[in-house]
This record gives structure tokens, sequence and C-alpha cells, in this order.
């Protein structure tokens, strides 16, 4: 796992951590909205979090890939913990809630393809 992804994992582990105070179920869960390009890795991202803290907290994790723009505004209304973009959040939103807090988790490349025939 690169440092970057290693360290979205440990603020996901801060949160999980804050919130098990309110985990009345015995567990702590996640919900997540967002891009849909680093889903998979999430995804993935996800099980082995959850494996390695089982033995400590449930942890369960959920990733609602359906676009940028929908894990912003989740994350505005509060409808989510937290969300996944390929742009910024601009200057209203951090005047509309101060409290949000954005850091790179994953580098992707975009290829294309010609049929050169």
């Amino acid at each position: 796992m690169s440092s970057v992804g290693m360290t979205c994992w440990l603020l996901l582990l801060l949160v999980t951590m804050t919130m098990m105070s309110d985990a009345d179920e015995g567990h702590v869960e996640l919900i997540g909205a967002g891009a849909t390009a680093p889903a998979s890795v999430y995804v993935a991202w996800m099980a082995a979090y959850r494996s390695s803290r089982r033995p400590f907290v449930d942890v369960r994790l959920k990733y609602h890939a359906r676009g940028s723009g929908f894990g912003k505004e989740a994350i505005a209304s509060d409808s989510v913990n937290y969300a996944g973009s390929d742009s910024l959040l601009s200057q209203d939103d951090y005047n509309n809630k101060p409290e949000l807090q954005m850091f790179p988790s994953i580098a992707l490349s975009v290829h294309c393809f010609v049929n050169s025939h």
C-alpha cells in the first residue's frame, strides 16, 4: 500500500476510534460516497482494513461510487462520513463547512487506446 493510501486509512482509523464511543450496537459503520474511478481500490483497502481491525472492533466500511459531484453533495449534507472526488472543494464549500478537509488518497492514470486500422 502506498504511503498516501496508508495515510488515508490511518485517518479512517482515527475516525473509527473517535466513533467507538458511539458504537451502541457493537460495531462502527463508516459510509462514504463519490468518485467511481478509485472505487475498486477502496473496496480492496476496506476488506484489508476490516480484516486487520476485526479482533478489536467490528468496522463496517461502505463506499457508494456514484460520481464526484454526488460525493461532494453527500458530505456537504452530512449524509456520509467521507467522500471521494477528483475535483477540489470550492471556497464556498469551505465557508459552508469549515470542518471539511481534503487530502489525496490515490493517484490514477488514464490510458487512451486508438485503433490505428
